[in-house]
């Protein structure tokens, strides 16, 4: 879960339009991409990626912000129960955190 690399693209003024960018490209890399509400669960992460058996999940910011509280805490036990969460608030991280899923897929 380490924070967001200074972009190296467009701003988004939308959480949304980041999302939407970052599921654009992993579909285009041939992941499965789906929003996830987990009920009860104002916390969870955003978005579910899953690829050959690999799957992680993301929590999107805008640039310069970071999750909540809840969130962190939420983050932090979906990791210790072994499942793989990172944050990111900008193009140019997911892409890094892409990769580095793409080696194990």
């Amino acid at each position: 879960m380490e924070r967001g690399i200074a972009s190296e693209e467009r701003i988004y003024r939308l959480e949304s339009e980041l999302e939407q960018a970052c599921c654009r490209l992993a579909k285009t890399a041939g992941w499965f991409c789906r929003k996830y509400k987990g009920p009860g669960r104002r916390s969870h992460p955003d978005r579910l990626f899953a690829k050959h058996g690999v799957v992680f999940w993301v929590e999107f910011k805008l640039p310069g912000n970071k999750p909540t509280e809840l969130q962190w805490l939420e983050m932090k036990a979906m990791v210790a129960a072994g499942l793989k969460v990172d944050w990111c608030d900008n193009l140019g991280h997911f892409k890094k955190i892409l990769a580095a899923y793409e080696r194990s897929a």
